[in-house]
C-alpha cells in the first residue's frame, strides 16, 4: 500500500505458511497440476541459498571451523616446522604455554637464524611423566600427608612413549629431572662436557660445584638460571645437558642431525658460561629480596 501499512488479513481466510505454499507447490508440480501463479511466486520467494543455508548450515559451519583449524596448523608447522635450537623438558611439574613462551624467548636473544629461513625460533617440547622411581615417591608422600594418589597410569605411559620417541630421536638440550637424566646418561646418550668444551677446559672449572657428572650440570645452579626469573620454570634438582648425535640420524638426514647438534651444543655452552652483566651483584640482589633463594 502506499502509507507502506500491511493490509490486514482477512480473518475467515484460512492462513498459509510459505513453508506450506512450497510443499504444495511441489505437489501440485509432480501431479501434472498447474500451480497457482501467485502461491507459486510467493514459493519462489525463498531463495535456493536460504533453503540450502536452513537445511546445511551446521554442515557448513563444522566444515568452516574444520578448515580454520586445519589451516592455523599448517600455517604454525610451516613457521615452526624448522627451528634453530630444539630443546626437551621431561619430568614431573607441568610447565605452562606463557612460562615457556618466556623461556625460550631469552634463548632467541641468545641465537641466531641458523637454518636461514629468515627467523629465529627456539623450540622447547615439555613432556609430563613418573618414572616407577617416582611414582613410589609420590605415593609415600601422599600417604605421609593423607592426599589420594591422582595419577593417570595410562596416560603416564603415552607420555613415556612420547618421550622415549624424542629423546632418542634428535640432538636435543635436555632439561631432566635426576631419573629421566640417569636413564639416558647410563647408556651413553649425553655429550660429555669435556668434549663440549673440547677448547676451553677451564669453563667446565668455572662451573664449580654446578657440574653433576660427565655430561650433566644442575642447572639451577648455574648463573644463567639465577639471573633470569623465567628460566626458575623447573624442578629445582633438573639437570641439562645435551644428546649425542642419535643413531637414527643415518636413516633421517645425518647432515640435518650435525647441523642441529652444532646449533644445541652451542646454545647450551652459551647458556653454561653466562656471566652476570657489568654491575650486577647477585649477593645485593638477594638481601633486598631474601625469597629469591628460599
Amino acid at each position: 500500500m502506499a502509507d507502506g501499512t500491511r493490509p490486514e488479513r482477512d480473518p475467515g481466510e484460512e492462513y498459509e505458511s510459505n513453508a506450506a505454499r512450497r510443499i504444495r507447490a511441489q505437489a501440485q508440480e509432480a501431479a501434472g497440476e498447474e500451480i497457482d501463479a501467485i502461491h507459486e511466486g510467493e514459493a519462489a520467494a525463498g531463495s535456493r541459498l536460504a533453503n540450502f543455508w536452513y537445511h546445511h548450515k551446521w554442515k557448513v559451519i563444522i566444515g568452516a571451523a574444520f578448515a580454520f583449524i586445519l589451516l592455523t596448523g599448517i600455517s604454525q608447522y610451516a613457521r615452526h616446522a624448522n627451528p634453530d635450537v630444539t630443546m626437551l623438558y621431561a619430568g614431573t611439574k607441568y610447565i605452562t604455554a606463557t612460562q615457556n613462551q618466556k623461556f625460550v624467548g631469552i634463548l632467541e636473544t641468545m641465537t641466531g637464524d641458523r637454518n636461514g629461513d629468515g627467523k629465529v625460533y627456539v623450540q622447547m617440547n615439555d613432556v609430563v611423566f613418573y618414572t616407577e622411581h617416582q611414582f613410589k615417591e609420590y605415593e609415600k608422600w601422599c600417604e605421609e600427608n593423607g592426599e589420594d594418589m591422582t595419577i593417570d597410569r595410562m596416560g603416564n605411559k603415552q607420555a613415556a612413549d612420547r618421550y622415549v620417541q624424542q629423546v632418542w630421536a634428535d640432538p636435543l638440550i635436555c632439561i631432566f629431572s635426576p631419573d629421566q637424566y640417569t636413564e639416558v646418561a647410563r647408556s651413553g646418550g649425553f655429550t660429555t662436557l669435556k668434549d663440549l668444551f673440547s677448547d676451553d677446559p677451564g669453563a667446565i672449572e668455572a662451573l664449580g660445584d654446578a657440574v653433576l657428572d660427565d655430561w650433566g650440570v644442575r642447572f639451577y645452579e648455574t648463573k644463567f638460571a639465577k639471573f633470569y626469573d623465567a628460566a626458575r620454570i623447573f624442578p629445582e634438582d633438573v639437570v641439562i645437558a645435551v644428546r649425542t648425535l642419535p643413531t637414527m640420524s643415518a636413516l633421517t638426514g645425518k647432515k640435518r642431525a650435525e647441523e642441529a647438534l652444532a646449533a644445541n651444543r652451542d646454545m647450551l655452552r652459551k647458556i653454561l658460561t653466562f656471566d652476570y652483566p657489568e654491575g650486577y651483584d647477585p649477593e645485593a640482589v638477594m638481601e633486598e629480596n631474601p625469597e629469591e633463594g628460599a
